[in-house]
């Protein structure tokens, strides 16, 4: 594994443990949603868009940024429902009116799934953009 993505990898941890530290301490939600772990993985998506040399290893950089990602939002979702403490992980912004374990359940899903897949077909498309780019810049020059 790349260190770029260890570092990537280790920020949305670190990230999401500030965001729960955030809701934890009892910060309103409008302040917590900035320590945004979604930043970091669209940041990364953009930086192993530009650097991966195949299809194959962007999808697996897609899958190893919605890992650090999933094992937070399934750990403190997992907090949340153990406890019954609210945290902003369920808040109904964020859980779209389901219940605790249908929202646990399908992060966890989702993140072996569907989150993964998403993120690598937005690497795909700022690959291509990219490489169109290069390839027009190359016909010019």
């Amino acid at each position: 594994m790349k260190t770029s993505m260890k570092g990537f990898m280790a920020a949305i941890v670190v990230m999401g443990v500030i965001r729960f530290a955030l809701t934890m301490a009892g910060l309103p939600n409008t302040v917590v949603k900035f320590a945004s772990m979604t930043v970091l993985i669209m940041a990364g998506l953009l930086y192993f868009a530009l650097v991966s040399a195949t299809h194959k290893e962007r999808l697996k950089a897609a899958y190893l940024l919605i890992l650090p990602y999933m094992i937070v939002e399934v750990a403190a979702l997992g907090y949340t429902w153990i406890s019954g403490h609210p945290t902003i992980f369920h808040a109904q912004e964020y859980s779209f009116g389901t219940g605790i374990a249908t929202h646990t359940i399908g992060h966890l899903v989702g993140g072996l799934t569907w989150e993964p897949l998403s993120v690598f077909i937005v690497t795909e498309v700022v690959w291509f953009i990219y490489q169109g780019g290069r390839r027009l810049l190359h016909a010019n020059a």
